[in-house]
C-alpha cells in the first residue's frame, strides 16, 4: 500500500487495556461480545481496588484492578444497554493492564500505511501529547485538528483474552467539537483510497462526500448505527464500501435501504466468520459466506481484529485493480479479498499490542491453511 495515496478519517485514542480472567458472561452460548458504548465516569474519592461497570438495564460487572493500577476507580456508567450482557451480575479480577495506541482511523492507517487525520486536544493535554508520541513512534503520518477546551478521547478497553470478549467503553472530549467543514478541507484531497472509521455521523458525511477519492470504505462502530440525527441513509451513496459487525449491522434500522446503496457490504461476525454481498457484473445480487479462518489455539485478544479484516479486504480490492466506479465486482476477487482478509484477522489475535499483520505473512497463512 505504500505506492497509493491513503487518506484516513477516524479517530486516534488512547487505550487503557485491562485484561480479565474470565468471560464477561458466564456459561454463555452465544459468539463472544464484541460491542462498545461511551460510557460517564463517576470517580472514587480513593482507591476502592475495583471497577464497577453498569449499563442501562442493570447488568453489572465489578472488577478487581491489579495493585499497579493507575487508575481511575469508581463506578462507570454505560450509556447504552448492552444486551449481550444479559442482566449480568458478574465479579472478575483483571490480570494485568496496559495503555497503547488506540481507534479504528490510527488503526486503518497503521494497516494501510496512510495518512491519519484526526483531532486531539489542546497542547498541553496530557494525553494529546500521549497520543501524538504513539503515533510518532509507530511512523503513522498525522495531521492534527487541534480543539481547544477538549481533551483527547481514550478508552477503557476490556478484554477477556482466550475467552474472545471485547467491551471498549469510551470518554469522548476532542471529536465531538470538531466542525464538519474542517474535516471536508482535508477529504478535497485526491486519493486512490478514502477511509472514513467511527466518526460520528455529520463528520463521516462530510469526509466521504468530497470527489477526488478512487475508492472509499467507511467502518462505523455501534454509535454511527443508532444515530438517528445524522442516519447513515442520508450519505450511503458516498460509500463504496461499508464494512461492520454482525452486532452493529442489526443495529441499523433501515439497513437493508443502505445496504443496497453501496456497491459492497461486508459484515464481519467474529468465530462465526463474514458475509459479503456484492452485485456481479452480470447484475446479479451475489451473497459470499465465508468461515472464520482456520487457528490452533485460543486468541490472546481480539482487539484490532475488524480493522485487520477491514484493511485487508480493502487493499485486496485495490492490488485486483477494482473500479469502484462500475457498481459492480468479480466474484473471484471478492473471495481472494474475503480470504486475505479473514487470514489477517485470525493473525492479528495473536497480538496484545497495536499492530497487524504484513502482506506477506498473510500469504503464508494462506499458504498453511490455518494460524
Amino acid at each position: 500500500m505504500a505506492s497509493r495515496r491513503v487518506e484516513v478519517f477516524g479517530p486516534a485514542y488512547l487505550d487503557r487495556v485491562l485484561r480479565l480472567d474470565g468471560p464477561l458472561v458466564e456459561g454463555s452460548s452465544g459468539p463472544p461480545i464484541d460491542q462498545s458504548s461511551d460510557g460517564t465516569w463517576r470517580f472514587a474519592l480513593a482507591s476502592t481496588g475495583k471497577i464497577e461497570v453498569i449499563d442501562p438495564a442493570g447488568s453489572t460487572l465489578t472488577i478487581a484492578v491489579p495493585d499497579d493500577w493507575p487508575g481511575p476507580t469508581g463506578e462507570i456508567r454505560l450509556t447504552r444497554t448492552i444486551p449481550a450482557l444479559a442482566h449480568a451480575r458478574r465479579s472478575l479480577r483483571s490480570l494485568d493492564w496496559h495503555d497503547d495506541l488506540g481507534g479504528m482511523g490510527a488503526g486503518y492507517a497503521a494497516a494501510l500505511e496512510g495518512i491519519l487525520s484526526s483531532a486531539l486536544g489542546p497542547e498541553d493535554d496530557p494525553t494529546s501529547r500521549e497520543i501524538s508520541w504513539r503515533l510518532s513512534r509507530l511512523e503513522i503520518s498525522h495531521r492534527v485538528i487541534r480543539v481547544a477546551d477538549h481533551p483527547a478521547d481514550w478508552t477503557l478497553l476490556i478484554t477477556s483474552g482466550e475467552f474472545g470478549d471485547k467491551l471498549p467503553i469510551g470518554f469522548r472530549g476532542c471529536h465531538a467539537a470538531v466542525e464538519p467543514a474542517a474535516l471536508a478541507t482535508f477529504a478535497a484531497r485526491p486519493c486512490e483510497l478514502r477511509v472514513v472509521a467511527s466518526l460520528p455521523n455529520a463528520l463521516s458525511a462530510s469526509a466521504l462526500r468530497p470527489s477526488g477519492a478512487g475508492l472509499r470504505l467507511f467502518a462505523p462502530s455501534m454509535r454511527n448505527m443508532i444515530d438517528r440525527d445524522d442516519p447513515i441513509s442520508l450519505f450511503a451513496t458516498s460509500i463504496d464500501v461499508l464494512c461492520c459487525n454482525r452486532v452493529e449491522w442489526e443495529a441499523l434500522d433501515d439497513r437493508e435501504e443502505v445496504g443496497w446503496q453501496v456497491s459492497i457490504l461486508v459484515v464481519t461476525d467474529g468465530p462465526r466468520g463474514s458475509m459479503v454481498r456484492y452485485t456481479t457484473p452480470t447484475g446479479d445480487a451475489g451473497v459470499l459466506k465465508i468461515e472464520a479462518f482456520p487457528r490452533e489455539r485460543p486468541p490472546r485478544d481480539t482487539n484490532r481484529a475488524g480493522e485487520a479484516f477491514g484493511a485487508t479486504f480493502i487493499a485486496s480490492l485495490l492490488d485486483g485493480n477494482w473500479d469502484a466506479g462500475t457498481g459492480v465486482v468479480e466474484p473471484e476477487l471478492i473471495k481472494t479479498a474475503a480470504a486475505r482478509a479473514s487470514a489477517a484477522a485470525a493473525l492479528v489475535l495473536d497480538r496484545v499490542d497495536f499492530g497487524f499483520p504484513s502482506a506477506a505473512q498473510v500469504d503464508e497463512a494462506l499458504i498453511a491453511g490455518r494460524v
